[in-house]
């Protein structure tokens, strides 16, 4: 699995509510003024369907973000998006691997994004000296 860059995790102390129209949008995250993240949600018929771009990037011992390339222009289709209550679960096809995340809604308005690790990840990543990266958080474009 190609997570060695491109993982992502999460620990939120204090989740809000998302108010339906608020699902909607395009999310972000930059580094030294790099998109590094896009994440772009949309409601179809009642289902949340979208894209995610991811740029690679590194962490540090604390499992901080410490160099990041800016996010490819083509998003990766979303799919199998499900909110529970704060919690939007959702996943992406990369290359051969499907990746999980995770979108945990803060009540400053922001997000949180969380790459979903198995075992096998967590162990690649170790045997590789990549701690698993810090929360990513993302901000509604407006």
């Amino acid at each position: 699995m190609k997570v060695l860059f491109m993982a992502v995790a999460i620990t939120a102390l204090s989740v809000g509510q998302p108010a339906s129209g608020q699902i909607a949008g395009s999310w972000t995250a930059e580094f030294e003024g790099r998109t590094f993240v896009r994440l772009d949600i949309k409601t179809v018929n009642g289902a949340i369907a979208g894209g995610l771009s991811l740029g690679n990037f590194e962490v540090d011992p604390q499992g901080v973000v410490r160099r990041a390339d800016a996010a490819p222009l083509k998003l990766t289709p979303i799919f199998n998006a499900t909110l529970k209550g704060s919690t939007l679960t959702f996943f992406r096809k990369d290359d051969r691997d499907t990746d999980q995340f995770e979108l945990h809604w803060l009540e400053n308005g922001a997000v949180d994004l969380r790459f979903i690790l198995n075992d096998e990840d967590r162990r690649q990543l170790a045997a590789n000296g990549v701690p698993v990266p810090r929360p990513i958080r993302l901000a509604m474009q407006r």
